[in-house]
């Protein structure tokens, strides 16, 4: 039998080019462990992260569309069943195009597949739908408060919302352990490929002379040292060009490769404790955000009701805090929100819960004894109000802001989230109604007056809408020959159910839900149509409100309003506050100018109270002057009333401004009025504010009395 011998280099030759072919493999090995962990990441990081911001927000606009039903069912009015409708269509929309986010995030086969919720989610909007077209009016809607079965669908849909994220976040944990196992598979199998070769190293080491023998010993410590778990090691002779170097070169790749490996594992660790954190946290402040809040405040609940504990929930609002975000920049403001948040955990303390609810609208959870839940949670409001105040230096810039709480407390103001989240806003709200920077605790009669003050606005609305405030005209009187110089136009409102409601109650409420406006050109175009055959010598004084006197475009808006009226400006007189000039006195000069240019006399109204000032008379060329009727009222029985109004007298005398002197009641005050120069009176001891038709006779009976005379 013939042998056949290879040569050492031919044995060298072969055995090296088996080695090479080895390590070559593990080199694709690894590449391929390497994507597939990689593509593993990437679904993690594209895909079932996404995934679960997608579910959270599904379940949170779930719980919105919840609430926006509660506040349909609790509405008072039309109007706001409406909004709550309007809101509830706003949040099925979201939902539905979440629900087909997911669906194209995963593709064909959604993981988790949303199957139970959307049946969950199609019974409760079925059953909405049911209930919106059971109680297509107020009274019903109300009657049906009670109703549990839409509350049941609601929580199965909720339910399956929060199964579903539940799955996903074990999809994903499912996900990275397939990650880790390919990872693993791939280093055993590197390893075991690694052994091969340093066997066939040792094999060949007593072939070969010292110069592949001492190489080839360095390499194999290298790998021991990768093998250990040391990724960071540098493989020996890269630098040969010989088949050595081609070996140690294919090393250094397999090391690259492990490192890759481990960085993919890392990542995919990273992104799953990500995808937690997304679900529970705020990102900006790194509070717990909403949901969180809810959750806890929940368990609070549950501990108050086994009788271990009270709570308290204090709603923080800082106060005018979009100025900052308008002025400042989102940069500033979000730096702004970030400081709060501090200083809230700092005020708070160890085992309270700060949240941010969103915007700037903070939340602490306060758990104590119930004998001293009422004290710990003043303590904390104040505390939090006084770090709130300390100014905030953001760079160069010096921010001062103030806040408002609210503090509703458990079980004294309910046991469910609902209640106490309801009733810490409106006590939040009460304390911003009294002055901002401070906190109060929430009354019953609070959420009473909200609601009266709710059906007062809308009832008001609906007032302005349709014209049912109606003017009323108080006479003017000239103290110099008793003729009558014209009528002050007042508005008057007489509901059917709440009955005659004052102007003082009304007007302020008109400004601050916006129709102050609309009032005034609805009530001003009726009483120019209403006196217009009066004649050309009995005028008409109107009342403008601040808030109007800050339009540019008053002016214009009147002129045209008389116009269309075919009222002669020489004929009407604007009455305004000193106050409305505090704000713009440029555009308040521009704006009186422009109506005086046209004939319309201006007026300034309750001299001698609040902002009085002689810069104003010299700067606005008023054309009359109405003295403050409390110091006319107090001329009978207060001397030093008297002599202050005989001053005021004197001054506008000499400065030729027209005097009206409102308040006057008695013979007694109207002769000495006349006789220290006043040319104009106003009050009950010439007439009260009266009908249109009341003022035609009124005016009809001077007019007689004074041919006869």
């Amino acid at each position: 039998m013939t042998s056949f011998r290879f040569s050492l280099q031919a044995q060298l030759a072969l055995f090296i080019g088996a080695f090479l072919a080895i390590v070559l493999g593990l080199a694709v090995l690894s590449t391929q462990s390497l994507r597939s962990v990689d593509a593993k990441t990437d679904a993690l990081a594209s895909k079932w992260i996404e995934g679960t911001r997608l579910l959270g927000e599904l379940s949170d606009r779930i719980s919105e569309f919840r609430i926006a039903e509660t506040y349909r069912a609790l509405a008072d009015s039309d109007e706001d069943r409406i909004a709550a409708e309007q809101r509830a269509a706003t949040n099925r929309l979201v939902i539905e195009q979440l629900q087909r986010d997911y669906f194209a995030l995963f593709g064909a086969e959604p993981r988790p597949d949303l199957a139970k919720l959307r049946d969950a989610l199609a019974a409760y909007l079925a059953a909405h739908d049911a209930w919106m077209k059971r109680e297509p009016d107020l009274a019903s809607i109300q009657a049906a408060r009670s109703v549990s079965a839409l509350h049941a669908a609601y929580k199965a849909a909720d339910d399956a919302a929060d199964a579903a994220i539940d799955e996903l976040k074990w999809s994903a944990g499912a996900e990275a352990e397939t990650a880790g196992r390919i990872t693993r598979g791939a280093i055993d199998i590197t390893l075991l490929a690694a052994s091969l070769g340093i066997a066939l190293a040792i094999w060949l080491l007593f072939r070969v002379k010292e110069r592949i023998t001492r190489p080839l010993a360095a390499i194999t410590e290298a790998l021991a040292q990768l093998a250990a778990g040391n990724r960071h090691v540098e493989v020996p002779e890269i630098e040969r060009d010989d088949e050595i170097g081609a070996m140690a070169k294919s090393f250094d790749v397999f090391r690259a490769n492990a490192q890759a490996l481990e960085r993919a594992h890392e990542a995919t660790r990273a992104a799953q404790e990500h995808a937690q954190i997304l679900a529970r946290q705020d990102l900006l402040t790194g509070l717990p955000n909403r949901r969180m809040m809810v959750a806890d405040l929940h368990a609070a609940i549950e501990r108050v009701e086994d009788g271990a504990t009270a709570c308290a929930l204090l709603s923080v609002d800082l106060d005018r805090f979009k100025p900052i975000n308008d002025l400042e920049g989102h940069r500033i403001g979000d730096a702004v929100l970030c400081e709060v948040a501090r200083r809230l955990r700092l005020a708070s303390r160890k085992n309270d819960i700060v949240a941010r609810l969103g915007g700037d609208e903070f939340a602490i959870l306060i758990e104590m004894t119930p004998a001293t839940h009422l004290d710990q949670a003043m303590r904390v409001a104040g505390r939090a109000l006084a770090a709130i105040a300390e100014p905030i230096e953001i760079g160069d810039r010096r921010i001062e802001l103030s806040a408002s709480v609210g503090v509703s407390l458990c079980p004294e103001n309910g046991l469910d989230v609902g209640t106490l989240l309801r009733a810490a806003d409106i006590a939040m709200y009460h304390a911003k109604r009294d002055g901002r920077g401070r906190f109060r605790f929430f009354e019953q009669s609070m959420d009473e007056e909200l609601r009266r003050r709710a059906a007062l606005e809308s009832a008001l609305k609906k007032a302005v809408a349709a014209g049912d405030i109606r003017p009323f005209y108080q006479p003017l009187v000239d103290l110099r020959d008793s003729r009558i110089y014209g009528f002050e136009v007042l508005s008057r409102w007489t509901h059917d159910k709440l009955g005659s409601i004052p102007p003082d109650v009304f007007i302020p409420l008109a400004e601050q839900i916006g129709v102050i406006a609309d009032l005034t050109w609805s009530v001003v175009r009726r009483a120019c149509r209403e006196s217009l055959h009066w004649g050309a010598q009995v005028r008409l004084s109107v009342n403008v409100s601040p808030m109007q006197l800050k339009d540019p475009l008053l002016a214009s808006r009147l002129l045209a309003t008389l116009e269309e009226e075919k009222f002669p400006p020489s004929r009407l007189d604007v009455e305004i506050t000193e106050s409305a000039l505090i704000d713009d006195v440029d555009i308040a000069r521009a704006t009186l100018a422009a109506l005086q240019a046209e004939g319309v006399r201006i007026s300034l109204d309750d001299f001698g109270a609040g902002y009085s000032s002689l810069y104003h008379l010299r700067a606005f060329h008023f054309d009359k002057v109405k003295i403050d009727r409390s110091f006319v009222l107090a001329m009978q029985h207060d001397e030093e009333s008297g002599r202050i109004v005989d001053a005021i007298l004197s001054l506008l005398k000499h400065l030729g401004v027209t005097t009206v002197a409102e308040g006057v009641e008695t013979e007694e005050v109207l002769r000495r009025l006349a006789e220290n120069g006043c040319e104009i009176g106003q009050g009950f001891y010439f007439g009260k504010a009266m009908t249109i038709g009341d003022a035609s006779k009124l005016l009809r009976r001077r007019r007689v009395d004074r041919r006869v005379a």
